[in-house]
């Protein structure tokens, strides 16, 4: 016998939409939970089942080789109809199961049904957790304490999944906010920079070219999978490089590349944030009265958990003049603390090198 039609239809497939069921975003989630509660019920056959609109599927089973049935094998589209536990302890005797194929199947009936209703906070039953034997027989009182309170976890892991889920994207569109409140600044002081006097006119570039070392960052952060862990970096480190290139003197070219590096977000700011003013004191400093020239950028992982980012010129060899320099040499420093590495400026006769050594962690 087919269930009647839930008359909470409409809200229930949206749920099941939200929480993401019938997806493989639950894989493995509750296979313990009907483990258990096959072990406490004392039956073979344990499941987290949900009722769609054409079929019930398997979140989770335990000894059941079936992924799902169609509605008239779905003893859990009856459940899902009340609010108390529904235990039917002889499947042949009662009318909504009795010509069930489940049931009526000669080589291995299935004679017992219990079911506890999974159930959203705003009253929405999305499925059971139930159990089902191959005798006709009740559970205990203790027997069904444990499958409504089992039932109840499924419900709190779904809760939990779909505020994690909420909570990924409010992050991603505050970053995506972020990331365009930036760019917006960026071009405003670009325009600036175009109006302003030739001795504001440098450090108003300098100033966007910082800002959006913050935009490509941003965005790498909006497109990660687990923006708290560590981020791979290397086309981020490119992009940075690459943007630098559009705006380097006439001439200069930048040759960079980067071996894969993993750091979580205010290190790889820090890094991004070194790697732009390295560049820019080169391109600032290194090239005089429009003299071509090449700045070399590597990012090298020296293996044992530790990382050398290093830039080259063939310029003059006064990228950093002496004493210890101006605002591009402090971001250096500062951006080398939050590293923990060690800063290394090394002025020569054939152009400047800086370099920073840290540690990181293996990609």
């Amino acid at each position: 016998m087919i269930a009647p039609i839930h008359p909470d239809y409409v809200d229930r497939l949206a749920a099941i939409r939200r929480y993401d069921l019938g997806t493989s975003a639950h894989d493995g989630a509750f296979d313990g939970l009907v483990s258990l509660a096959a072990q406490i019920c004392h039956c073979p056959i344990a499941l987290v089942s949900i009722v769609h609109e054409d079929d019930q599927r398997f979140e989770a089973r335990c000894g059941l080789d079936r992924e799902s049935t169609p509605l008239n094998m779905a003893i859990c589209s009856h459940a899902i109809l009340q609010d108390e536990i529904l235990e039917i302890p002889d499947t042949r005797l009662d009318m909504r199961t009795r010509d069930n194929p489940l049931v009526t199947d000669p080589d291995d009936p299935l004679l017992f049904y219990a079911g506890a209703q999974i159930v959203t906070k705003g009253g929405v039953s999305l499925g059971t957790l139930c159990v089902l034997d191959r005798r006709p027989r009740r559970l205990g009182d203790a027997e069904r304490a444990s499958l409504r309170i089992l039932a109840d976890q499924v419900m709190q892991r779904l809760e939990l999944h779909e505020a994690l889920r909420q909570q990924e994207a409010m992050r991603r569109e505050v970053d995506h906010r972020v990331k365009n409140s930036l760019a917006n600044v960026a071009a405003m002081t670009r325009m600036a920079a175009r109006k302003a006097a030739p001795e504001a006119r440098g450090a108003l570039l300098a100033v966007e070219r910082r800002i959006n070392v913050m935009v490509e960052l941003h965005e790498d952060l909006h497109r990660a999978d687990d923006p708290d862990g560590p981020i791979e970096l290397s086309d981020y480190l490119g992009r940075v490089a690459g943007h630098l290139q559009h705006i380097s003197p006439p001439g200069v070219e930048i040759d960079a590349e980067f071996d894969p590096v993993a750091l979580v977000g205010r290190r790889a700011s820090a890094l991004g944030v070194l790697l732009n003013e390295m560049i820019s004191n080169s391109c600032k400093h290194a090239f005089e009265d429009g003299q071509s020239g090449r700045i070399v950028v590597r990012g090298r992982d020296l293996g044992d958990g530790r990382y050398l980012m290093s830039c080259k010129d063939d310029g003059i060899g006064a990228a950093a003049p002496d004493g210890k320099g101006g605002l591009g040499r402090h971001i250096m420093r500062a951006s080398a603390t939050q590293l923990d590495g060690e800063l290394r400026l090394t002025p020569s006769a054939d152009g400047y090198l800086a370099e920073l050594e840290f540690p990181v962690s293996p990609v």
